[in-house]
């Protein structure tokens, strides 16, 4: 029975968290900070280089 609301505890605690988060991407915040210096996906949030032939 222990087992059961935990694994109901951790469900809720995980769908909190993604809701969270599709709700900031929806809104135009993203996960991004905007402070690359900081970040450790700094090529994830850089613009795309332009490459020259």
């Amino acid at each position: 029975m222990g087992t059961i609301i935990v694994l109901l505890v951790l469900i809720a605690i995980v769908s909190a968290i993604l809701h969270s988060l599709i709700k900031k991407k929806k809104s135009g915040k993203g996960l991004c900070s905007g402070d690359c210096g900081s970040c450790g996906g700094c090529s994830s949030c850089a613009p795309p280089e332009k490459k020259y032939k």
